[in-house]
């Protein structure tokens, strides 16, 4: 009985240890080193500030390869935004909001006032390419359901 017991507890430290280690790699993967933020939220603001100033040439250069295979040129890849990410293209204003990496590729997000002051929350994810740049993989777009800043 007391050796039953003993092998439970063993057991049950083993378990508890397994998952302490498998939480702390998944945390440490979490956190966007800050340069990378930096970097990251650099390429964003750019292309962002391309679509209002309608440099589509601009705009179409922060797009990643994937981006560029399935819109291969600026002026395809302008009219999927302007009908599919209006509030990207025609905002008011923008802050970054959260961030987390999986996988290499850093996530962040964005709440974006339109033109009609509608609040919409973007994630956008990016990338880092062999020449070291930071490059936009894809962007999903959400109603903002968080509170006005």
């Amino acid at each position: 009985m007391k050796y039953k017991r003993q092998n439970s507890t063993i057991i049950a430290l083993v378990a508890i240890a397994i998952l302490f280690l498998f939480n702390a790699s998944a945390m440490s993967d979490d956190v966007v080193p800050d340069a990378d933020i930096r970097a990251v939220q650099l390429v964003i603001g750019n292309q962002i500030s391309a679509f209002k100033a309608g440099d589509h040439k601009s705009a179409y250069s922060f797009a990643a390869p994937n981006v560029k295979q399935a819109f291969p040129s600026a002026k395809v890849f302008i009219g999927m935004v302007e009908k599919g990410y209006k509030p990207l293209y025609n905002h008011s204003s923008y802050v970054f909001g959260k961030n987390t990496l999986s996988n290499g590729d850093v996530y962040q997000e964005i709440i974006i006032s339109d033109d009609t002051r509608k609040l919409w929350q973007f994630i956008y994810t990016l990338s880092q390419q062999q020449d070291l740049s930071w490059k936009v993989t894809n962007v999903v777009m959400y109603p903002y359901e968080g509170t006005s800043v």
